[in-house]
């Protein structure tokens, strides 16, 4: 018993890095994980991407949330590595570099919450006309308020390290669009210059 003890204590700070990174993998996993669905995705004659639903009329063509590019893709199937969990794990967004530091709306909406999360940090959700919703988090900086309606291409925010779950990430946005409250993929064909 008292070898027992004695592990313990030598290995408290190992065992508790233990601890935590799997609360994180399975709170981030419960979290994000029910019912992550994909869209459909299809290119218009225009080149601009278009999300269709099954049995809804609407589309619905995307600004890219920032300058950079996609530096850990969107994947409800295959699991990523996070470096700061060090736990394999889906990833239900996609995160950006923003060289401009910029944090682009993608399509016109209404901000519904400006969010300090425990895992994402900083985070808008904007509420776009067709219901849909986007999420911005990891900013270091919101610069629209709760209610505010904002167009295609505005910024909303700047890239930050503030989602806990994504520190060894870096300086990035973390974006989310959802329907029907499930994390979709979506690809963007227009957005800020480089």
């Amino acid at each position: 018993m008292k070898k027992g003890f004695l592990f313990v204590k030598k290995h408290a700070a190992a065992l508790s890095a233990c601890a935590l990174a799997g609360i994180f993998a399975l709170s981030a996993f419960w979290l994000r994980s029910s019912g992550v669905e994909r869209a459909f995705l299809a290119k218009t004659e225009k080149t601009e991407t278009t999300v269709f639903r099954s049995g809804a009329q609407e589309e619905s063509v995307f600004y890219s949330p920032a300058a950079g590019n996609v530096i850990v893709p969107f994947s409800a199937d295959a699991l990523q590595y996070n470096p700061t969990t060090r736990v394999y794990e889906i990833h239900a967004g996609m995160d950006f570099l923003c060289p401009d530091g910029n944090v682009y709306c993608v399509a016109n909406g209404r901000v519904e919450a400006l969010l300090i999360d425990p895992l994402w940090g900083n985070t808008i959700i904007v509420l776009h006309e067709n219901g849909d919703k986007s999420l911005y988090a990891s900013l270091s900086e919101t610069l629209v308020r709760k209610g505010q309606n904002v167009k295609t291409g505005d910024v909303i925010g700047k890239s930050g390290t503030s989602a806990l779950i994504e520190q060894e990430t870096g300086p990035h946005l973390h974006f989310e669009y959802r329907i029907d409250g499930k994390s979709s993929p979506i690809s963007f064909t227009t957005g800020p210059e480089t």
